[in-house]
């Protein structure tokens, strides 16, 4: 379908003595799902409304696509559903380059309700069935009857998944909360493992400034991301926020673990470079590549605490 024939709205005249015809039925149920997806588009755009998550696994010589659950609007405003979670093989193509995993609306005859065709020894199926099927195109190549679930960069034979954000329908622009989100969730959960295991230690035997605020911090912003639809710019504006309390926290504190030396000239590089409120969201996301960064090294800190710090009695 043409994305601009469905504004075209054309509904059925009734009259006395008009004969219907099977044709005119299915312009009368047209007229009603096109004004219907006029609305859902124009009201809350196209993309991913909830869930659908995809995760690209590698199974002995064989690539596959999980995806979970959820709902999307396709750019001609079409709602489609996917009901459990599905693990899609996935076929390398030949050629390499940027794909794109879609979830298209499939519509089809359902053979389970077959009705005599009048003065026949035919049948027919007397309903539509719609469901739905993700299918992989390269990246430059239009679908405006799908839902962009999630990148694939291939490159001699392999598949990697691109972790960049892909369109969320809503009110708010929440592109990067399939993505982004659960990094700043990360960062967060990291650094209050740390912070609670270094105040096991004569290092923050006293509480100080620096640690009570980035402390509060951590803890606000988790609350603030609580709930699903964040906005882009919150996340953005939060993982700042919270780059910014890292620097005030890391950088006074003794030298100890030489992980934790090298990682304060990481953070104090993340800092510098925080975009001012008025940049858009283009340069937050470039910067926020930064920020996703600071996630390993903040692992590694984790962990060696929690196996050398012992409690302060």
């Amino acid at each position: 379908m043409n994305p601009k024939s469905q504004f075209q709205l054309s509904r059925l005249r009734a009259f006395e003595g008009l004969c219907l015809t099977a044709k005119d039925l299915g312009d009368e149920q047209s007229y009603h799902r096109r004004n219907l997806q006029r609305h859902v588009l124009h009201m809350h755009g196209h993309g991913i409304v909830q869930g659908l998550q995809v995760e690209i696994e590698q199974r002995k010589d064989k690539y596959v696509a999980v995806i979970q659950p959820g709902y999307g609007v396709t750019r001609i405003g079409q709602g489609v559903l996917l009901a459990d979670a599905v693990a899609v093989p996935l076929e390398v193509p030949r050629q390499d380059g940027e794909y794109m995993l879609w979830l298209f609306h499939v519509e089809g005859a359902d053979e389970s309700d077959m009705r005599p065709i009048f003065d026949t020894g035919e049948q027919s199926a007397a309903r539509t069935r719609e469901t739905c099927a993700p299918r992989m195109h390269a990246i430059d190549e239009d679908q405006p009857d799908a839902i962009a679930l999630t990148r694939i960069n291939v490159r001699l034979g392999r598949m990697v998944q691109v972790l960049l954000p892909v369109p969320r329908a809503g009110r708010q622009a929440r592109a990067a909360e399939s993505y982004l989100k659960p990094r700043v969730v990360d960062f967060i959960r990291l650094n209050k493992a740390i912070v609670n295991n270094l105040f096991r230690t004569s290092q923050l035997a006293e509480l100080d400034l620096g640690a009570l605020g980035f402390y509060s911090a951590l803890v606000s912003s988790e609350f603030l991301l609580i709930e699903e639809g964040t906005s882009d710019r919150v996340l953005y504006r939060t993982a700042g926020s919270l780059i910014n309390y890292a620097h005030d926290f890391y950088n006074p504190l003794p030298r100890s673990l030489e992980r934790i030396d090298k990682f304060k000239e990481f953070v104090r590089r993340v800092n510098a470079e925080v975009p001012g409120s008025d940049q858009g969201d283009e340069i937050w996301l470039r910067w926020f590549d930064k920020f996703e960064r600071l996630l390993q090294p903040l692992g590694k800190i984790a962990e060696e605490l929690e196996k050398t710090v012992e409690a302060q009695r």
